[in-house]
Order: structure tokens, then sequence, then C-alpha cells
């Protein structure tokens, strides 16, 4: 028995035929497009320039000498005569000291002269009993009275007797220097080494005075560095202190030329000479860095200030003609345990195809290529930048 025919069948089979074509279409036209967008790629070609290796120090300007300038005596600043940034002279005058009398020191010195003083009236006396002593042993001995050993014993007593009062007179003049120095800081015979006076110990620039009129200092000494009055140094003088990364380290040798890159003076380059490579690194938040420096030439004399930030560039080798490609674009793959670089390079027909390349130095942004592609290679930017993807919309509505 056949089934009728229905309308109500003939719609649900228009139906499901339209959803079938819709499906395909919509299927077809994602894989269309999906495809477009793969093969829509932005190229970069190799460019043939000179390339320097080349290591990266950071640090800043310093002086080569820097010295500090202390007081060999407790005081306040009376008077301070330079200010930063002038020029300076070996011996010139640069500050003086007032000294402020300690009290207990000044009466214990007091007393002390008072004692050595009371000591030689005693002295004194004993003095003049020994010579009459002496002289009536004399006398005695002479006349045949005496014997000759108490002539001789009296004699050895008035000699004691003298040289102890000798050396009261000196302590009483050791005594009184003590306390012209606990009033005053200074002895006339000490006068010369002018402890009140500050004085520059060589010529230089004044970098720093950490004091002022009114304060306080103290000397320096075995237990205490003593205040700072001011530093100088000779600005003509100047090295590059700075680090750089452990991976770096092991191809710097001392000796090497450097260029000194002072971002202060508009990037300005100062030639220069690496004289150190730390024998130890240290560690900062966790990466080892390794302690370097440099002397800096300034063959115009400009004007270099002391703590300028400023960059080592430290050249390994430099080549004429290298043929570079931009380093993202290099991708590695696993063959027999070590990774091989290659690149993805453009056809005629618009696919891209796997290039095997050999590297060779690298200044941390261009890689030099020395086998695998020449400067007409039109490579894949596989991994493309926010700036990239601009770039290709661009070009895709065009």
């Amino acid at each position: 028995m056949k089934k009728k025919f229905t309308w109500k069948k003939a719609i649900y089979i228009i139906l499901g035929l339209l959803f079938a074509v819709a499906l395909f279409s919509g299927i077809g036209y994602l894989v269309k497009s999906n495809s477009k967008e793969n093969e829509a790629f932005l190229t970069r070609k190799p460019t043939v320039q000179n390339m320097e290796d080349k290591v990266m120090a950071t640090g800043k300007i310093i002086p080569k000498e820097e010295i500090e300038i202390k007081p060999n005596i407790a005081g306040i600043i009376d008077k301070i005569l330079v200010d930063e940034g002038d020029r300076v002279e070996a011996g010139q005058l640069i500050a003086t000291v007032r000294i402020v009398p300690n009290i207990a020191e000044v009466n214990n010195a007091q007393q002390n002269v008072n004692n050595q003083q009371l000591q030689i009236s005693n002295a004194r006396m004993n003095v003049e009993n020994m010579r009459k002593q002496f002289e009536m042993q004399e006398r005695l001995y002479k006349q045949g009275v005496a014997s000759k050993q108490e002539f001789l014993n009296a004699q050895q007593q008035l000699y004691t007797t003298q040289q102890a009062l000798k050396n009261a007179q000196q302590q009483l003049v050791t005594a009184q220097k003590t306390l012209l120095i606990a009033k005053t800081g200074a002895t006339p015979e000490l006068q010369g080494l002018a402890t009140t006076q500050i004085r520059s110990k060589a010529a230089g620039t004044v970098l720093e005075v950490p004091v002022k009129v009114g304060s306080q200092v103290i000397e320096a000494n075995s237990f205490n560095a003593g205040t700072t009055i001011c530093s100088i140094a000779d600005l003509n003088s100047l090295i590059f202190q700075g680090e750089i990364d452990e991976a770096q380290a092991g191809k710097l040798k001392q000796g090497m030329d450097m260029n000194i890159v002072i971002g202060a003076l508009q990037n300005k380059t100062f030639p220069g000479r690496l004289t150190m490579i730390a024998p130890k690194g240290k560690d900062n938040n966790g990466t080892i860095k390794f302690p370097v420096e440099g002397d800096v030439f300034n063959p115009n004399n400009e004007y270099i200030r002391a703590g300028f930030s400023a960059n080592g560039e430290i050249v390994l080798t430099s080549k004429k003609n290298a043929l570079l490609l931009d380093e993202s674009l290099i991708q590695y793959e696993k063959k027999n345990g070590k990774d091989v670089p290659f690149v993805e390079v453009k056809q005629k027909d618009g696919k891209f195809k796997k290039a095997y390349v050999t590297l060779g130095a690298s200044d941390g942004i261009n890689v030099e290529i020395m086998s695998g592609i020449d400067k007409n290679a039109d490579v894949k930017v596989w991994n493309p930048s926010d700036k990239d993807k601009e770039e290709l919309k661009e070009k895709s509505k065009k």
C-alpha cells in the first residue's frame, strides 16, 4: 500500500534541503576564510650591514681618587671657605674649627699643673738641703774628719735630688702644654700644623660639603673615622664603574677598548679602556653580576660631573657587510637532541617553505645568517607583535 504524499512532508523535505545547503555553505566559508588568514603573513627580508658583537655594562662615572678631608681635633665649624664645585689647590684653607674646651679635661689638666708646681717646690727644697749637707761633708773630708765614702755618698745624693728637680720641671712643661691643648686645641710649637685650620690635602674640585657653620665635628682616630668636612676629587681623572651579567664576564679581558655613553650629555660617547674585572660576582636579586671598571678619556676636556649614569659598550668582534636577520624570526626544532634553527621562506606560489639556517654572532636584536638564505628571501613573521598585526590589517584593506 503506497503512502499518500502530503504538503506537510514536502515542506519538511524543502526545509531539510535548505538547512543542508546553509550548513555546507557555512563550513566552506569558514574553511576558505581560515585558509586565507593562514596565508596572510607579514614577511621580512634580511639586511646587509655592519655588525658589532658587544657587551653592555651599566654603571656610573666616579672620580679615580676621591679624598675626604677630616679634622684632627674635635670642635665646632667656625668658618667654611669653599663651596661645592670650587677648584682648590693643595694646602688651601677650606675651613676653621673652634675648640670647645671640655671642662673636665681642663680641670684635670689644671690640677696636674698645680701638682707639678708643688713637686718642683719640694724638689728645690731637697736640692738646697742636699747642697748644704754636701758642702759640710766636703769641709769635713778636707779636714780629714769624714771619710771619702761619706763624701761620695753626699755627692751622689745631691746629684739625685738635682735630677729629680729637672724631671719635675719637664713634667711641669708637659702639664702646661696639656692644659693649653685642652683650652685652645694647640700649643705654640704646634701652630705650624694648624690643627684648627682645615686645609686641602690635594688639588681638585670640591664635590661635597656635608657640614655647615656651627656643626660639631670629631677628629679621626683609631676608633672613629671622624667627621668629613668636604670631599675633593680631580674631575680630569675619571673612571667608569659598572656591572655585567655573568654570561658576559668570560668574554672580557683587561685592556679591551670600550665606549662610555653618558645619557645626561645627550648620549655623548667617550673612549675608554677596561681596567678591572672583579674575580668574584655579587648576587643581585638572584642574578650574579660582576663589577667592572674602566678608564674614561676626555680628549676635548668636556665637563663631566661625578655620579653621571653611563653605559659601557665593550666591542668583542665586528663584521662588515654581514647578512643580518631579526633574531625573533628564528624558530627551532629538535633534531638528534639538538635545537636546529630554521626560518619559513615565502615561495612564488605564496606558500611558505622551511629553510634551515646557520647562525653567527648576535647583538641581542639581530643575528648573523651564515648560510641557508640570501638577502632576497621573504622570511615569515611567525610571532607578530601588535604593531605587526596593525600593519597586516592595513595591507589586507589595500
